[in-house]
């Protein structure tokens, strides 16, 4: 996979955990849940686009 195919990937998961959230059956550990999990998608995703540009910075 390339980066955009990553990134991409991704956000996607992280849009689909975040649409879960408005789900007002879930439980408060059910929510809390999906907040760790969302940000450990946003945290994946700042690591790609670092690995992704520093990568690039490199090799000019």
């Amino acid at each position: 996979m390339d980066y955009k195919e990553v990134r991409a990937y991704l956000e996607e998961m992280k849009q689909t955990l975040e649409t879960k959230m408005t789900d007002p059956s879930l439980s408060m550990e059910e929510k809390e849940e999906i907040r760790r999990s969302i940000g450990n998608y946003e945290y994946i995703i700042e690591l790609t686009d670092m690995n992704h540009f520093e990568r690039g910075s490199v090799n000019q």
